[in-house]
This record gives C-alpha cells, structure tokens and sequence, in this order.
C-alpha cells in the first residue's frame, strides 16, 4: 500500500508499507463479476460488481452489431457493492493501470 506524504518544505513523497489484509466471514472466497459500475456520492463512491450470463451478454451484443433494437433493461445478479473512499479509488485506479499495462506488455511479446 503506498502512503503519500508532504514535507514542510512542501515536497510530495510516496512510502511503500506493506498491508496484509486478513480473510473475516468467507471475504477470502472470489466472487466472480463479469459486470462492474460505479456511482459516485457524497464522500464515497459506491462499486457494483455483478455477473450477467454469458450467453445474455453474447445475444446483446449479436443484437446490437446488427443494428437490432436491444432491451432497455437487462436483470443480472449483484455480487457485491463496497463504498469506497475517492483516495482509495483514486490508488485503486494507479493499481488497475499498472496491471493493465503489465498484461498490454506481456501480450505484445507473445
């Protein structure tokens, strides 16, 4: 986990601490999402993660390169939602990246 910190003179630096977050009431056992959204609030930002059928998500998207009219509404199953504060996000999307270009690298070598 990095923690940012500022100096009297004004100068930003980051400190690396290592976090170990323990396993409470099954949390250790992966939910599987296919789906995610994210609705900001006052103070937090809330994450859906959910899981649409994978033959749903096939037809809407047949449909929709046909030109064809797709339903308004499509029910799928919430897994879970986490409010999460904007400085969390905001270090959620530095790690979301640095995985991302990771994956980008490792593909291009392939």
């Amino acid at each position: 986990m990095a923690m940012e910190t500022t100096s009297e003179a004004g100068e930003s630096t980051t400190q690396s601490v290592n976090l170990q977050l323990l396993p409470a009431n099954g949390s250790d056992q992966p939910v599987l999402a296919n789906v995610t959204m994210v609705q900001p609030t006052a103070g937090v930002a809330l994450l859906d993660f959910g899981f649409l059928d994978p033959g749903a998500m096939g037809a809407l998207q047949r449909m929709a390169r046909a030109g064809k009219k797709v339903p308004e509404r499509v029910n799928g199953r919430l897994a879970a939602r986490i409010a999460v504060s904007y400085e969390a996000l905001g270090a959620l999307h530095r790690q979301i990246g640095g995985v991302l270009q990771a994956v980008a690298k490792r593909e291009t070598a392939q």
